[in-house]
């Protein structure tokens, strides 16, 4: 939402409509231009604002959750594909009960992740695609898909054949009506609040479980450990450069629970892919346009948020280089976040793609710059790591100082899962 301020006597009722319009049921950003004429004028009457008074969410109609769950109950290869409207809903604590009482199995995405710990509750970890061959394998075998507070975007391949099967009946719960069908049939279409939709299903599911699908759940299981077992080989590559695999699977070794703030690269792609979201809130990334740099930026307001908590902030080298400038706002804050940035000298996912697609590249390349020198010189503190070994004690260091620190981690450019789905997209047009 946008608007602009025309006259003084309008400025408390238009910022009270961009608090309400931001602050609607689907969250998202407002942008208000007051003049700087207007800002500085002065009237004796303004104009009354907006209400702020929260109205009641949306409520689902209970022919619809009858025909949703009907449809659950009778599948025999369901999913459940959790979304941010789960996080803005607070539907976490419903969600368990659901789940507790269905069996069924849960994949989730933007800020879901963590709402249900991966590998608890029969939670699969992350329904991405560009992330997981387990995802891959599973949804196209689902007949029957429960989309939760999650757009059926470019993520999910627009619900399309490249990921799910034409037969699979889709359900949709949105608290934006628009997005209801927008890229898929629907079984059944719930226009309504997600935390009040799970209620309804939980009050009509009842005290009593739903029978396990063991053929199902040991299905996905079996698909699990293939896609784990792929990455552990990936990261017995003991070589330098340090394979990211490798990297990560050893930074798990070393990382208690910490809230994570990711950044673009493919790099990221391979930690996320690799490190499990155990916590709700902790686990947040950029957005759908791909605001790359905007981790550090998120860092800084998740360490405010979480004072005591410790951030962590993974960012390729590239994306780094966009807002470096604000590693001096985490020193003059004294906000105590570890950055960790996989240099490899270059935009990963361009090269990687441009390299596949042309045979060659252009202005994919970057200096393997001493970011932790930078980093130091701002006035917090860091070091480079160059092989295995040196991770552990690193991030004993990082956890124990008082200062913003930055692990420069030197990386070798390897096509992350992400940039391999990419180019299975763009080669099935």
């Amino acid at each position: 939402w946008a608007a602009e301020v025309q006259r003084p006597d309008q400025i408390r009722y238009f910022v009270t409509r961009a608090y309400q319009e931001a602050n609607a049921p689907r969250k998202g950003p407002v942008h208000l231009t007051v003049p700087a004429d207007v800002f500085a004028g002065q009237v004796a009457q303004p104009l009354p604002g907006v209400d702020l008074t929260e109205t009641g969410a949306p409520r689902p109609d209970a022919r619809l959750v009858e025909r949703a769950l009907e449809l659950l109950r009778n599948a025999q290869r369901p999913v459940v594909i959790g979304g941010s409207g789960l996080w803005w809903a607070d539907a976490g604590p419903v969600l368990k009960i659901f789940l507790e009482r269905t069996r069924l199995p849960l994949f989730t995405l933007t800020l879901a992740r963590g709402l249900i710990p991966d590998g608890e509750l029969n939670c699969f970890g992350y329904g991405d695609p560009a992330l997981s061959k387990l995802v891959r394998r599973a949804f196209p075998l689902a007949d029957v898909v429960l989309v939760l507070g999650k757009r059926i975007d470019y993520r999910l391949a627009l619900g399309g054949q490249l990921l799910f099967s034409p037969e699979a009946k889709f359900i949709q719960v949105d608290i934006h009506a628009q997005e209801l069908g927008a890229n898929r049939e629907l079984a059944v279409g719930i226009h309504a609040d997600v935390r009040a939709t799970l209620e309804a299903l939980v009050d009509a599911v009842g005290k009593d479980r739903w029978p396990e699908r063991p053929d199902w759940l040991q299905r996905l299981e079996q698909l699990e450990r293939e896609w784990k077992a792929e990455l552990e080989q990936l990261a017995q590559d003991r070589t330098q450069p340090i394979h990211p695999a490798a990297f990560f699977f050893e930074l798990r070794k070393h990382l208690p629970e910490v809230v994570y703030s990711w950044d673009g690269g493919d790099f990221v792609h391979w930690g996320r892919a690799i490190l499990p979201a155990r916590r709700a809130g902790a686990w947040l990334r950029l957005g759908p346009m791909a605001t790359i740099g905007a981790g550090l930026p998120n860092a800084i307001a998740m360490q405010l948020h979480y004072p005591n908590e410790r951030v962590v902030m993974i960012t390729g080298d590239g994306s780094l280089g966009f807002y470096l400038a604000e590693l001096d706002t985490l020193v003059r804050e004294r906000l105590p976040v570890i950055v960790i940035v996989g240099n490899d000298g270059g935009w990963g996912i361009e090269r990687e793609l441009q390299r596949e697609l042309q045979g060659t590249t252009v202005a994919c390349e970057l200096q393997r710059s001493r970011y932790e020198l930078v980093m130091e010189a701002f006035g917090g503190a860091g070091e480079t790591i160059g092989s295995l070994d040196q991770v552990g004690p690193a991030v004993q260091r990082a956890l124990r100082s008082e200062v913003p620190y930055l692990l420069n981690v030197q990386i070798r450019g390897v096509r992350s899962p992400f940039t391999e789905w990419a180019l299975l997209r763009r080669r099935s047009g």
